[in-house]
């Protein structure tokens, strides 16, 4: 089986040959080559007569596995501190289905990547499946881990651009900045994702996460916009409410609105800039797109009513003092951003509850 490299760029992909695989890893502080990255790609990918690809084509409705495929064409796709993702494309005559292939170098990576894999099973069964990745092997090669899952394709990065506007990275059409319409729906189905996994009884939710890592993809174009979740570090409760019962779900439900709604507006410019939050005027979608997740869910009794209600009784002042205290450790410059920011962003809260 014919076997190909490829390294993603704006300008579009540039094809891997053996003259760089001295060539350090990019973002890795390891000392990782790009020889041995796809080296280990390749041994994953191919490890018993192909079985991790064979097992992600039966997923998709290959049941003949490899048969008749012409090509596998690996791609390191982005580099971040934690992860170095690639895309695996089979090429068949017919088709042409990609995965994606999560790589770990540093051990406490691989740790984090093997507990990850069981997180999207639990969560993808616990709650819903559609807006997070398929894990479909896992294993760990040359010292590497690897984890082959569901590509989203369509989908890509996105980041605050400094002017106050979102780019979306679309290394296929161009990258682009999103209109104030749709880069509000973004941000609204990004906050209806994290609520669709939150747990108002124990109050355990995704975390930790971060635009600035890139780890929301979003699809804009004459569908509308869409949203997926690609990595999941972990799922646990921000606060230790250790009493039942109405009120303490609340309380849970209080400190992940806050934590989520603000949150959601921090970003990096570019993803590697300073610290930056989206405008205000994105508030609105944030918390319809938190309301909207409740209604969704059938383990939710009433829809969300009773913790909408809640929330709506807070005036601004109180709102901005609750989450200035449930707010979740961070590094000092994020947290005097976020503190600072807490009064102006509990109006636009208020504002939006009152309105939902």
């Amino acid at each position: 089986m014919k076997i190909s490299c490829e390294i993603a760029s704006p300008r579009g992909p540039v094809v891997y040959t053996p003259a760089a695989a001295a060539a350090p890893l990019e973002g890795d502080d390891t000392g990782l080559t790009y020889g041995r990255y796809f080296e280990a790609l390749e041994a994953f990918v191919s490890a018993d007569g192909f079985a991790p690809l064979a097992r992600g084509l039966a997923a998709l409705g290959r049941k003949d596995g490899l048969a008749g495929a012409r090509e596998i064409v690996l791609r390191a796709e982005k580099h971040g501190m934690l992860y170095h993702p690639a895309s695996c494309t089979v090429r068949f005559p017919d088709a042409a289905p990609t995965f994606c292939v999560n790589v770990a170098v540093a051990p406490v990576a691989v740790d984090c990547l093997e507990a990850e894999c069981g997180l999207l099973e639990f969560l993808r069964g616990r709650f819903t499946p559609e807006f997070l990745p398929r894990p479909l092997a896992c294993a760990r090669v040359h010292g590497l881990g690897m984890l082959l899952e569901e590509w989203f394709a369509g989908f890509h990065e996105f980041h605050q651009d400094g002017g106050g506007r979102v780019r979306l990275w679309d290394f296929d059409a161009g990258e682009r900045v999103l209109d104030a319409a749709d880069a509000a729906a973004l941000y609204g189905e990004a906050a209806r994702i994290l609520t669709r996994y939150f747990d108002p009884v124990t109050g355990a939710s995704i975390g930790p996460w971060h635009h600035a890592a890139g780890d929301f993809v979003a699809r804009a174009d004459g569908g509308g916009v869409m949203v997926r979740l690609v990595t999941v570090r972990g799922h646990g409760a921000s606060r230790a409410f250790t009493e039942a019962g109405p009120m303490a779900e609340r309380l849970a439900g209080l400190s992940f609105f806050t934590n989520m709604t603000m949150r959601m507006r921090l970003d990096r410019v570019d993803g590697v800039g300073e610290l930056v939050l989206a405008g205000p005027d994105v508030v609105p979608a944030i918390a319809a797109g938190f309301a909207r997740a409740l209604g969704e869910r059938e383990d939710v009794g009433d829809g969300g009513l009773g913790l909408l209600d809640f929330l709506g009784s807070f005036s601004a002042e109180e709102l901005a003092g609750a989450g200035e205290q449930l707010m979740e450790p961070c590094p000092e410059e994020e947290h005097a951003l976020l503190a600072a920011a807490w009064p102006g962003h509990a109006k636009a809260l208020v504002a939006a509850l009152s309105q939902i």
